[in-house]
This record gives structure tokens, C-alpha cells and sequence, in this order.
């Protein structure tokens, strides 16, 4: 099911500047109204696979981490079927979308919107849909916005920032996840930086 995003949501996610895969087009008012019925499909495409395995990933964590106390041999077990199932959702998804160095770009992102460079011709309030994979983990996200605000930049390109409208509640919750353990692992590096700069003193 889809996810329309309200203005008082919007200001609640916090946005990070982040590095993923990006594939976007510009699609018809038709197509944008048929979104939700697009997004109902994803799941069963090869696409939106790695997203529904980590989906059932963070939901079973909490039941795998007691198997790990009572049967550690179990979860050992449990967590190799685990790390098998992603890497065949990874594969199908490379398949679809090629994610590797030269694709990939630096984007302001929340779970609410995106601001990517592009040097395509586009206008304030045009439809949108957007593939985007969130790394390391490489999962696969689909989502439709509206250009919401366009500034001039360097060497001929835009900086778009597009809202979304239509995402699935899942992969939201998934963007978050992601962009909170992001956030985290900023702060963990910024720290040791901090710590290793004392040591020298």
C-alpha cells in the first residue's frame, strides 16, 4: 500500500547527504494517478525484492537475537539462509538497475524528498518516477514526487529537489532506518576522529 506523505510529516524526517543509485523520469499525470497501483506491484518485481527481504529483516531481528541466546547454532543457521536470500535480491537488483561506482552520485535525501543534481531539462511541479538504491545495503526503492524547487548550479546542471507523494510504508520506514544508521555512523567517525586528534596532543 502506498504512503502519502503531509507537510507536518515532511518537517519530522531529517535529511542527510548521502551517496546512492539514481534512475528518475518524467512521467504523465495519467501515470502519476496510477501510481498506487504501480507501487501495490513492486514487491513481486525482481526491483522491489531486496527491499521486502530487508523489510522481514528488521522485523524478525528481535526474534533472531533471542534464538541467538537460547540455540546460537540455530540463529548461526538462520542468519547464513539470512545473508543468501540478500544476496539474491542484490543480484536481481543489479540486474535491474546497475549500481556500481561510476552510476552512483551524492544526494540530499530524507524519507520525505530527494535534491539530486541533473542536467536534464525539468520543470517546477512535474511528475516524477524515481529508482533509487540505498548503499552498502543495496535495496531497491521506488517512489513518485513532484518537483518541488529548482536552483541554477555548476556546469550547466540543476539541483532538483523533488517531494515525495507515493511510497510505499515499508520503504519508508526502511529510508529512516537507513538514514538514522547513516547519521549514526557519521557521529561514531566524527568521535574517533575527535578522540585520535586528542591522543596526539
Amino acid at each position: 500500500m502506498s504512503n502519502q506523505t503531509s507537510d507536518n510529516e515532511r518537517r519530522r524526517f531529517f535529511r542527510i547527504d548521502d551517496e546512492v543509485c539514481l534512475q528518475y523520469e518524467i512521467i504523465s499525470e495519467q501515470d502519476y494517478q496510477n501510481a498506487p497501483a504501480e507501487l501495490e506491484q513492486v514487491e513481486q518485481s525482481s526491483f522491489g525484492l531486496s527491499a521486502g527481504f530487508a523489510s522481514m529483516n528488521y522485523e524478525y531481528n528481535p526474534i533472531l537475537n533471542s534464538i541467538k541466546t537460547a540455540q546460537p547454532e540455530i540463529a548461526q543457521y538462520l542468519e547464513f539462509i539470512n545473508r543468501k536470500l540478500d544476496a539474491l535480491g542484490q543480484h536481481l537488483l543489479e540486474d535491474d538497475i546497475p549500481c556500481q561506482e561510476s552510476d552512483r552520485q551524492t544526494v540530499n535525501i530524507s524519507a520525505s524528498g530527494i535534491g539530486f543534481n541533473s542536467d536534464k531539462e525539468i520543470s517546477k511541479g512535474q511528475a516524477l518516477r524515481i529508482r533509487l538504491v540505498l548503499l552498502p545495503e543495496k535495496i531497491g526503492i521506488l517512489v513518485f514526487g513532484r518537483v518541488a524547487h529548482l536552483q541554477k548550479g555548476e556546469q550547466g546542471k540543476t539541483l532538483v529537489c523533488v517531494d515525495f507523494e507515493h511510497i510505499r510504508y515499508d520503504d519508508q520506514e526502511l529510508m529512516i532506518k537507513h538514514n538514522l544508521n547513516r547519521q549514526m555512523q557519521e557521529l561514531r567517525l566524527r568521535s574517533e576522529s575527535q578522540d585520535n586528534d586528542e591522543s596526539r596532543d
